[in-house]
Order: structure tokens, then C-alpha cells, then sequence
């Protein structure tokens, strides 16, 4: 069940950014993780957004995933070590394969399992250790889809730009900024007609929390044809428009819409899933696999090399484009990673070898 705040629509002054209403709201597990990350994705956006005019949105992804991917460094490093020394011991267990490989009967394949689990556990090989990135990750990847989606939920300054600008917009006549905004509001309401907070307590152009919800859905093309509606009456939304131009942009690109296509926003999901296929390669290169030929598990982890990328950039497509830089950032910082400590541990194990 999604659990929503509605503010008083009597107390339309007195709105707090930090209260304003979303759309979609995290579940039970994801929502604390949100909400943490929110709040320290604030602070490191409010830290680099005194400092530079435009772009600070998406220089605080960036920074924010560098920081994500160092905590998680300890991981990585199991990870490239286990993944080393199943290079190293690669010819040992292939030949447990071997001892088994005429004989499929059951009692046979649970022999060799055991026997493999032994050579791996007596050898620190951690079959899980590859996982563990990911599946860390995961919720954090989440989370940061609804950051990105409500970024006005979560970053106070846009949460305040809009906030202005729907006051602003209460001070059009009623007529006018009926004809202007109409069409778009019943777009939105046709969206989330199922969501409760909108089932239980309708939409109406005259409270806040509704504008503001609604300026979270309007597109760059909707304010172009809705400014042209609006005329003169709209020059007092310009300077506000510009400013969440510039807060949300990095390199001309919407940071919390889906990217358009037809611009600079295509580069999103091709970023996506090549920094995934980039990212899939080098872990296949580090993360030897069973030699013998039509085994299951190789032909998966090859035909998830190339499913994976396309996966992703079509994802990326519909979530907010800042997501999409996330996860490209997230998966090259990791790919330089994943060089640095295999080079590590194959000179680490090599001069075990040689002693």
C-alpha cells in the first residue's frame, strides 16, 4: 500500500519544500534507503551548486556515484580476488569436470558439486563474491530512481523553484491558466488516475501541491506551447523557468525526465548500454568459465553479454535521464576498478606461484 502526504490547501503559503506530495512513493524497504540517500544527495548538491551556475545536478551524480563505488570498494576487492583465484585454480577444477563428465546420473553430478565446493572452500574461492557488488548496488540503484524522479521531493532548491513557480501560476487568472494548463493536467491525471492520492482527492489547478506535481510531469515542449497560451501573463514565469532550466540540465540534457531522442538525449541510453557491454566484457575476461563444450552456464553468461546492454538502454529510455548517468559513471569507474585490482592480485598470486 503507498502512503502519501497531502498539505492543506488553505495553507497554500505555508508550503514546505520538504513536504511537498509525490506521485510514486518507495516501498517499506526502498523508502529509508531513499530518503538517506536523498538527503546526503541534498547536501552534496547544495555543496557544488554554490559554486558553479548550471550543471550542478548532474556534477553531484557523478561526484555522488564516485562516492558510492569507494564504499563499495571492499567488495570489489573480494570480488576481483575471488575471480583471480578462480583463474589460477581454473585448470585444477576443470579437471574435477572431467572426472565427471561421463557420468550424468545424479548421485554422480552431486559427487562432483561437493567435490568442487571442497577445492573452492579449502582454496578461498567465493562463488557469491561476484554478487555481492550487484546485488549492493541494486537497492541503491533503486532508490535513486525515485531521487531522480521526484528530484523537487528530495533537493530543496528545486523543490523551492517549484514552489515558486506554482505560486506564480495561482496569480494568472483562472480562465487563462484554465486554457493554458488544462489539457496537460488531464494528461497527468489520465497517468496516475489508479494512484490513490489522486483517486481520493481529485486534481485542482487552484492548490499548490497539485501545480507542483504537475510541474514535475511537463515537459520542456509543454512550457513552450503553454508560455505561447499565456502571452504577457506568462513573463513572470520566465526568470523561474530559467532557473529550473539551468538547475536540471547537464550538457542541455533534462536530468530528471526521459531523455528525448531526437537530441543530445539519445547519448543516454547508448552511454547506458555500452558502459554496460564494456563493463559485462572485462568481467567475463576476469571470471573464467567452464571449457567444456554446450555448458548452460557459458552460453547464458555469453548471451547476457550482449542482452544486458540492450536491456539497460532500452530501461534508460523511459527513467530519468540522471539515472541513466548513474549508471554509466557507475559502470566505468567500476570497469577501471575492475583493471586495477586484477592487475593487483595477478602479480600478488604470480609471485606466490614463484616462490
Amino acid at each position: 500500500m503507498l502512503n502519501f502526504q497531502f498539505l492543506n490547501a488553505f495553507f497554500l503559503d505555508a508550503v514546505a519544500v520538504q513536504e511537498l506530495v509525490s506521485v510514486r512513493q518507495p516501498g517499506t524497504i526502498i523508502g529509508p534507503i531513499s530518503r538517506f540517500l536523498g538527503r546526503f544527495y541534498n547536501m552534496l548538491f547544495d555543496l557544488i551548486n554554490n559554486s558553479v551556475s548550471v550543471g550542478a545536478l548532474g556534477l553531484a551524480i557523478i561526484v555522488f556515484t564516485l562516492i558510492v563505488k569507494t564504499v563499495l570498494i571492499p567488495l570489489m576487492v573480494n570480488q576481483q580476488k575471488s575471480s583471480t583465484k578462480m583463474q589460477m585454480f581454473q585448470p585444477e577444477m576443470n579437471r574435477i569436470r572431467d572426472k565427471y563428465k561421463d557420468k550424468k546420473d545424479q548421485m554422480s553430478q552431486q559427487r562432483m558439486a561437493l567435490e568442487m565446493q571442497d577445492f573452492q572452500k579449502k582454496n578461498g574461492i567465493s562463488m557469491l563474491g561476484g554478487c555481492l557488488p550487484l546485488l549492493a548496488q541494486l537497492p541503491i540503484f533503486y532508490a535513486m530512481f525515485y531521487i531522480f524522479q521526484n528530484a523537487y521531493m528530495h533537493i530543496d532548491v528545486v523543490g523551492q523553484n517549484y514552489v515558486d513557480i506554482a505560486n506564480v501560476i495561482l496569480q494568472i487568472p483562472e480562465t487563462l491558466r484554465m486554457e493554458a494548463f488544462a489539457p496537460f493536467a488531464q494528461e497527468f491525471v489520465n497517468s496516475y488516475e489508479n494512484v490513490d492520492i489522486i483517486k481520493n482527492e481529485g486534481f485542482d489547478l487552484a492548490r499548490v501541491n497539485d501545480i507542483v506535481m504537475l510541474i514535475n510531469y511537463l515537459k520542456i515542449d509543454d512550457w513552450h506551447q503553454i508560455l505561447i497560451t499565456l502571452g504577457s501573463a506568462g513573463d513572470a514565469l520566465q526568470p523561474l523557468l530559467e532557473m529550473k532550466n539551468n538547475t536540471e540540465t547537464f550538457l542541455t540534457i533534462s536530468l530528471i525526465s526521459a531523455p528525448v531522442l531526437s537530441g543530445p538525449g539519445i547519448l543516454v541510453p547508448i552511454a547506458a548500454g555500452g558502459s554496460t557491454f564494456l563493463q559485462s566484457k572485462i568481467t567475463m575476461a576476469t571470471t573464467p568459465m567452464p571449457s567444456e563444450p554446450g555448458n548452460p552456464a557459458a552460453a547464458m553468461t555469453k548471451s547476457m553479454l550482449y542482452v544486458m546492454p540492450i536491456m539497460m538502454g532500452f530501461f534508460t529510455m523511459s527513467m530519468p535521464a540522471g539515472l541513466g548517468l548513474y549508471w554509466t559513471v557507475s559502470n566505468l569507474f567500476g570497469l577501471v576498478q575492475s583493471l586495477i585490482l586484477k592487475k593487483v592480485f595477478s602479480n600478488k598470486y604470480a609471485k606466490k606461484e614463484a616462490v
